[in-house]
C-alpha cells in the first residue's frame, strides 16, 4: 500500500527540522573539565587550585591561585563551587557558589584574591569584553552595617597592560552595584584578578557573600551608564581598593 503525505504534513516536518537545526547552531558546547571529581559539572577552588582546568564552550580556564589575606581562619576552598554558564555561546563564565564559605562575624574580614586565566582555542573569536555581577548576599537581621565587595582587575597575556577593572558591592544601608561591565581591544588570553571582602561594621554584626557570577564575551558588550551610587559607598569603596594594592 502506498502513502502519500499532505503538503501542510510536509511543510510541518520541514519546519520541525529548521527548528530543530536552527536550535543545534545555537546550543552551547559540552563543558569540559580536568581534574575535578564532578567530572565535566563543576569544580572547586580548592580543585582548581591544586591544578585542575576547565573548558566551556571555546574558552579554557587554568592556571588558577589564591591568596587568602583573612583576619579569620583561612576560607575553605573545597566548599566554593565554581559553575560553568554555557547558557550563552559567545558569553560563557563562571557563577562562584560559596555555600557557607564566605561568611564572617564582627570586624572580622574575608579578604580573598582568586587569580586566572581564561583564552580562546582553537579559531574561535577572541574575547573583547567582560562583566561582574553579585546575584547573592546575605546581611543579618539587627546588623550596624557591613560590606559585600568583588573587584576584579583584567589584564593582557603579558600581565603588565591592564585592559579594565570591575567593581560591584553591597552594603547595608546604601544603594548596591550589582553589575558591572567593560570592553577592550580583542585579546587571545586575559588574566583575571578578583579580590573578594566581606566584613561587618559591629562586634554583632554577620555578613556573607553567597554568589557572584564572571562572563567573558566575544561578541561586542554595550556597556551601560555608570549607576549613581553613593558617594559615601564609593568612597569606601576607594579606600579598599587603594589597602588591597598596597603593601602587606
Amino acid at each position: 500500500m502506498t502513502t502519500t503525505s499532505s503538503p501542510w504534513a510536509h511543510a510541518l516536518a520541514t519546519s520541525v527540522a529548521l527548528i530543530a537545526w536552527t536550535w543545534a547552531s545555537e546550543a552551547s558546547a559540552a563543558v569540559v573539565t580536568s581534574g575535578c571529581a564532578s567530572a565535566n559539572q563543576f569544580c572547586t577552588v580548592e580543585e582548581l587550585v591544586g591544578g585542575a582546568n576547565m573548558l566551556i564552550n571555546d574558552k579554557f580556564f587554568d592556571h588558577w591561585t589564591v591568596d587568602d589575606a583573612s583576619t579569620v581562619a583561612p576560607v575553605d576552598l573545597s566548599r566554593i563551587t565554581v559553575m560553568p554558564l554555557d547558557d550563552q555561546v559567545l558569553n560563557p563564565g563562571l557563577a562562584f557558589l560559596a555555600n557557607g564559605a564566605l561568611i564572617t562575624g564582627g570586624f572580622d574580614q574575608i579578604d580573598l584574591d582568586l587569580a586566572f586565566r581564561v583564552s580562546v582555542v582553537g579559531g574561535a573569536p577572541r574575547i573583547v569584553g567582560s562583566s561582574l555581577e553579585l546575584t547573592a548576599y546575605e546581611f543579618s537581621a539587627g546588623n550596624a552595617g557591613g560590606l559585600i565587595a568583588v573587584a576584579s582587575d583584567l589584564l593582557a597575556a603579558n600581565g603588565t597592560d591592564i585592559l579594565g577593572e570591575q567593581e560591584v558591592f553591597a552594603m547595608l544601608s546604601l544603594d548596591a552595584v550589582l553589575f558591572d561591565s567593560i570592553v577592550y581591544a580583542s585579546q587571545a588570553a586575559v588574566l583575571v584578578e578578583t579580590n573578594i571582602l566581606v566584613t561587618g561594621d559591629d562586634t554583632l554584626d554577620t555578613v556573607a557573600l553567597n554568589s557572584f557570577t564572571q562572563r567573558f564575551s566575544q561578541r561586542a558588550l554595550q556597556v551601560p551608564e555608570p549607576p549613581v551610587a553613593p558617594i559615601l559607598g564609593l568612597a569606601l569603596l576607594g579606600l579598599w581598593r587603594r589597602r588591597r594594592h598596597s603593601p602587606r
